[in-house]
């Protein structure tokens, strides 16, 4: 692991000594964020967070998650559950869409009845499972009636943006979704797939016309890239500063770092629906094949922690105090390895994305090391991001692929993906799905956290993926930007964000 660290140090350093040290030329009148990573589309039909950052920029839900995970007003100033099935939302008053046109309750019936449509395809549909339609009441004032009490239904409208009727029944969904028109801070100027997304500042927002008259988020997927672009004056805000290069960033003094605890959980998933990791013995010889806690200080810096074997952290609703995580034993994963009849262990792949998540290389890396030290000869895929959303959406990511969950507070917004229900899941055990089911169906707190601490002993038990960490989120700013913080949910909020001359 000590040779994996020098080598993507030595390397990552280069490219930040090889950037020019002259500040380059941009436009002043711009923000420039580095994002690590983007996918193949802007549209809100998409399931990544990183789909929903850029979404955001255009878009806006009705009820909004802070930068904390706080719910917080958006284009729904205020609401109230009239029963535990029948909810309503009271608009803002005087927004615009981005053509002049008012935003009214006709808007928000015409999204949630699409994105609830069985025949649309929408991958954070299960957000808002449940929902029976929309009803208009007036042009300000809309009610949602779900099947059963819905407990988690202000937490996932916040994942769906509000669409134009009128503009979507005019240009088609398809154009609507190529060429963003929302009610939010930043007009739609370019998209280009994997290199750039370019906006305008809105000047009527409802919120106030954004600090910068322009925003430019480029795709940066290599981290010590990013660090260099950073360094030359070529961005204002970077994502996902690599842990062994803060000391780069920490000893100049026009940089500055900003940390918050995430609500990602990364983990190594296993495709059990073919072998050899339908054996739970196998992936059980895995885990135990894996130092996590060395993870965690080589790779993390000690920022973040260690799953306690399941899939929540401890800051979400759901977690469960008895579980801990499974210890460092390469003599156990071989003993395993071997009584599930593979003593001279297989070839294994891992893929993973770059730049998405705080080291996901180097982990991903490190983890294969440590799985062909005990006998499972294990590479390392790198997958571009709009391979990646195609291989997710045909459930093909190989026998392994890593990737981060998000809870944004909450344990069902992770563990759907693992349910029949997601339709992107590789593993399968009804007990569990019945208990996801019956946690989102009941306004009953005690009983939600119990059904949820029965769903991570079964994740501990069958072990559908290898828990590895809770991971924290590091930017990097210059020391001109102001107003500028890191999300626990990483979406990108930077309407407020200014860069001084």
């Amino acid at each position: 692991m000590r040779t994996i660290l020098r080598t993507a140090l030595g390397a990552a350093l280069a490219v930040v000594v090889g950037a020019s040290s002259a500040q380059a030329q941009k436009d002043k009148d711009m923000l420039v964020v580095g994002a690590s990573l983007f996918t193949d589309s802007i549209a809100p039909t998409g399931g990544a967070y990183i789909t929903l950052s850029l979404c955001y920029q255009t878009w806006e839900p009705l009820v909004a998650r802070d930068n904390d995970d706080k719910l917080v007003p958006a284009l729904a100033e205020k609401w109230e559950a009239i029963t535990p099935t029948h909810w309503r939302f009271f608009l803002r008053k005087g927004v615009k869409w981005h053509d002049g046109t008012p935003f009214t309750a006709a808007d928000v019936k015409f999204t949630i009845d699409y994105v609830i449509d069985p025949k649309q395809v929408y991958a954070r549909k299960t957000r808002i499972a449940g929902v029976t339609g929309a009803e208009v009441v007036d042009d300000y004032t809309v009610d949602i009636k779900t099947a059963s009490p819905a407990p988690l239904l202000l937490r996932g409208l916040a994942d769906i943006p509000i669409e134009s009727k009128a503009h979507t029944e005019k240009v088609g969904q398809a154009e609507a979704h190529r060429k963003p028109m929302g009610t939010g801070p930043w007009k739609y100027v370019s998209w280009v797939a994997g290199d750039r997304y370019d906006l305008a500042a809105n000047p009527d927002y409802w919120g106030g016309a954004p600090a910068m008259k322009k925003l430019r988020i480029r795709a940066i997927p290599e981290g010590a890239t990013r660090v260099a672009s950073l360094v030359a004056g070529e961005t204002d805000i970077i994502e996902e500063i690599p842990v062994d290069l803060l000391p780069s960033v920490e000893k100049r003094k026009n940089l500055k770092i900003d940390a918050v605890e995430s609500s990602v959980s990364l983990v190594h998933t296993f495709d059990t629906r073919k072998p050899p990791f339908n054996d739970v013995r196998v992936r059980l010889a895995l885990d135990y094949a894996i130092d996590k806690q060395a993870l965690l200080k080589q790779m993390l810096g000690g920022y973040g922690s260690v799953l306690d074997g399941q899939l929540v952290t401890k800051a979400t609703f759901g977690y469960n105090p008895t579980l801990k995580s499974r210890p460092y034993d390469p003599a156990k994963a071989k003993a395993l390895l071997a009584e599930a009849g593979f003593p001279k262990g297989f070839e294994n792949k891992i893929n993973t994305l770059s730049g998405r998540y705080l080291s996901d290389v180097d982990i991903a890396n490190a983890v294969a090391g440590m799985m062909s030290a005990v006998g499972v000869k294990t590479s390392v895929n790198v997958v571009e991001g709009g391979v990646w959303s195609q291989l997710d959406r045909s459930r093909e990511q190989g026998p392994m692929y890593q990737v981060g969950w998000f809870s944004v507070g909450d344990a069902d917004f992770n563990t759907v993906w693992y349910t029949e229900a997601s339709k992107r899941n590789y593993w399968t055990n009804t007990e569990f799905d019945r208990l996801w089911l019956e946690a989102r169906s009941t306004m009953d707190e005690a009983a939600r956290l119990k059904a949820y601490n029965r769903m991570m002993e079964i994740m501990h038990e069958e072990l559908p993926s290898i828990f590895l960490l809770g991971l924290p989120r590091i930017s990097g700013r210059n020391e001109k930007v102001s107003g500028w913080q890191p999300s626990r949910d990483s979406l990108l909020r930077l309407h407020k964000v200014s860069v001084k001359p």
